[in-house]
């Protein structure tokens, strides 16, 4: 990303590219062949098993904060090496609070990219849609998937904090009438069943990244 970016605090995330960066594309210096201990530890928000673990995972290790602000405040205070966060999405829009952080003069942001997601359906083992009550997730993934409520005008949809949060919940409550909407990625961390795939309300459903460091 350029230089002009980083003061100027431009985001170009208006439509998806969907192109799949590797760590050599990006403006950081990075070695796919770097073993883990070298490789840059990279702040997201959510739990394992969450959107924006995989976007970090494409630059070096990630590692879990529970909110947006804290990502930022890791950053900035040397925890980690670099940050991602998810500034916008083609279905549901933007994601203010994170804009509003990276909007920071004190951090230098590196590159933008898209992340193709494939929202799943998942609950305990045993679970069903016709048993369910509520359908937990992050507010844009629920956003994303209008279309699962309006098919079944029974289900709540109930607001946390992390898609892969979500699933954590289920599985620690233990409650057949939760289900999560999440990555196939967070079904396998947190032992989940799969209801159903690619429930987005489109096909070509994505989210714009910003990766950044503290200046």
């Amino acid at each position: 990303m350029s230089n002009s970016m980083s003061h100027q605090v431009q985001f170009h995330c208006e439509r998806p590219r969907l192109h799949r960066l590797r760590a050599g594309d990006s403006a950081v210096t990075t070695d796919a062949n770097l073993s883990p201990s070298r490789a840059p530890r990279i702040a997201f928000q959510g739990a394992l098993g969450a959107y924006s673990e995989m976007a970090a995972a494409r630059f070096g290790v990630p590692a879990p904060y529970p909110t947006f602000a804290a990502v930022c405040a890791a950053t900035l205070a040397g925890e980690v090496e670099l940050g991602v966060l998810p500034v916008s999405n083609n279905i549901a829009g933007d994601v203010p609070e994170a804009r509003a952080l990276l909007r920071s003069r004190a951090l230098r942001l590196l590159d933008e990219f898209w992340l193709p997601i494939e929202h799943c359906l998942l609950g305990l083992p045993g679970a069903t849609v016709a048993d369910a009550t509520h359908i937990l997730s992050h507010w844009q993934a629920l956003r994303q998937c209008a279309n699962v409520f309006e098919r079944h005008a029974w289900l709540r949809p109930t607001t946390v904090y992390d898609t892969a949060g979500a699933a954590k919940l289920i599985r620690a409550r233990g409650r057949r009438n939760l289900l999560a909407i999440a990555s196939r990625r967070a079904a396998a961390h947190y032992q989940l069943s799969v209801l159903a795939e690619n429930i987005a309300d489109r096909a070509d459903n994505a989210t714009c990244f910003v990766l950044f460091q503290a200046r």
